[in-house]
């Protein structure tokens, strides 16, 4: 009896060992078929961007980014890279924006030259002409010829202040805004008047208005309480920041381009630890999207037009004496000569060269549009 019980156990004893080899064999090949799965899943978890942009959305430029160019920069890298975006300052004011994405508290996001006339010298000569092409075509075309043919401004970014220039987009036309009846540049004279850039600032002086300055974000308010008279800004950052409300008289020259290009960029650091495919997913998303701002930039000044009528606006066309007036030649050589001495003195040697080399540029993008 003690011999069966025995064997018996000896052979459940084999039945047992034989069953735990197989779990095991299992449980080894299920690891190395999950194994390669998960490894791949790590590998292909997305790249999230941090995107900040002191405008809000609903403008000309912000929805642009947000529905097209930010999207594309997805599409393209087949959702490799996830963008996370933070609008109206939320992340980083317009002051803080150039130091902020220098410094990767952001790894890309909106850059407006004017708010830092001392830290991107170069592209302060921008506003000193007032006139050129109105279609967008040549606009972007002005713009990247500057920057791959001028030095100066590729180094700005990418040395000084460790970012690559992505997308670069513009502002409807220059226009005025005024609390006052304006029909002319001759209803500047006498009145209080704001803008942006220090040049511009000086022109309104030059056609007998008085400069004021005034943040922007108080700007409605300075209209609302008669601490200023008019606003000259881009004509969509008129209608997106409502100073139409307020301020209902507008006065738009469609040859008086905003000037100043829409700098979109990226933390370089950042942009060098990319993989090159990601790279290369983001640049083509960003040439498309440049080449389609094209559609929406004539199709909004016309919607603009239509929308502030409705509303009881009084819009008035610039005409060409009134854009002769404005420009001021005789002046302008002035201020053109002004900022070269400034510039020479913030240590932009070239800065003669610039300037010249500007002038070519521009004229020859005015006469493409011609």
């Amino acid at each position: 009896m003690d011999n069966i019980l025995m064997r018996r156990f000896e052979v459940m004893k084999g039945k047992s060992s034989r069953l735990s080899m197989i779990l095991i064999g299992a449980l080894l090949v299920s690891v190395l078929m999950v194994s390669p799965f998960m490894l791949a899943f790590a590998a292909e978890k997305p790249i999230v961007i941090k995107y900040s942009d002191h405008d809000p959305p609903g403008g000309l430029r912000t929805d642009f980014v947000k529905e097209v160019w930010l999207n594309e920069i997805e599409k393209q890298t087949n959702g490799r890279v996830k963008i996370r975006d933070y609008w109206g300052g939320a992340l980083l004011t317009a002051p803080e924006a150039l130091k902020g994405i220098g410094d990767g508290v952001t790894q890309m996001g909106f850059i407006y030259p004017d708010f830092f006339p001392k830290r991107l010298v170069s592209f302060q000569i921008f506003k000193l002409f007032p006139r050129a092409p109105s279609k967008w075509e040549n606009i972007s075309w002005i713009y990247r010829i500057v920057y791959d043919q001028i030095p100066a401004f590729k180094a700005e970014f990418e040395e000084k202040w460790n970012q690559k220039l992505l997308l670069v987009t513009s502002a409807l036309p220059g226009a005025f805004c005024s609390s006052k009846p304006i029909t002319s540049i001759d209803d500047l004279k006498g009145n209080k008047w704001r803008c942006s850039s220090r040049w511009q600032l000086e022109m309104l002086k030059n056609v007998g208005a008085i400069p004021v300055s005034v943040p922007w974000a108080d700007c409605y308010m300075a209209l609302q309480t008669g601490t200023i008279d008019g606003v000259f800004t881009n004509y969509d950052g008129i209608n997106m920041m409502r100073f139409d409300e307020v301020a209902p008289n507008i006065l738009i020259g469609e040859q008086l381009w905003w000037a100043s290009p829409f700098m979109h960029t990226v933390n370089l650091d950042f942009w060098n630890s990319l993989p090159e495919d990601i790279q290369e997913g983001i640049l083509k998303a960003t040439r498309i999207a440049e080449e389609a701002f094209g559609k929406p930039f004539s199709a909004k000044l016309d919607q603009i037009v239509a929308a502030e009528k409705k509303i009881g606006c009084k819009v008035t066309f610039m005409s060409d004496e009134d854009v002769e007036k404005w420009e001021n030649k005789p002046k302008l050589e002035k201020l053109q000569e002004k900022w070269v001495k400034e510039a020479k003195a913030e240590g932009l040697e070239n800065a003669a060269w610039i300037m010249e080399r500007m002038k070519m540029i521009i004229q020859e993008g005015i006469e493409r549009e011609q």
